[in-house]
């Protein structure tokens, strides 16, 4: 809305609408690596160390790829992280 001499407006009272973070790239990175950090983090046996593998998991389930989870962890494509994922079919 604009004023007598063309000038924008503001009511107060109105708000921005909300951004949607869902589709972003860049945050959804982000949460993947809080999660990694906390799972590193917490409380754990000492028997029980984390590695890749549980790392890949924490990756996978906050949404990441296969080829992204390998670029985080350092891997040249993302068959190098599949056995992490994926269990092995017994036949």
């Amino acid at each position: 809305m604009c004023d007598v001499y063309g000038t924008e407006v503001k009511h107060v009272g109105q708000k921005k609408p909300k951004q949607k973070m869902k589709n972003d790239p860049v945050a959804t990175r982000l949460d993947a690596l809080i999660r990694l950090f906390i799972e590193m983090n917490k409380g754990k046996k000492e028997e029980e160390k984390f590695n890749e593998a549980i790392a890949a998991r924490v990756l996978k389930s906050v949404g990441l790829t296969p080829t992204e989870i390998a670029k985080i962890l350092g891997k040249k494509s993302a068959q190098d992280v599949s056995p992490y994922l994926y269990p092995k079919k017994r036949g």
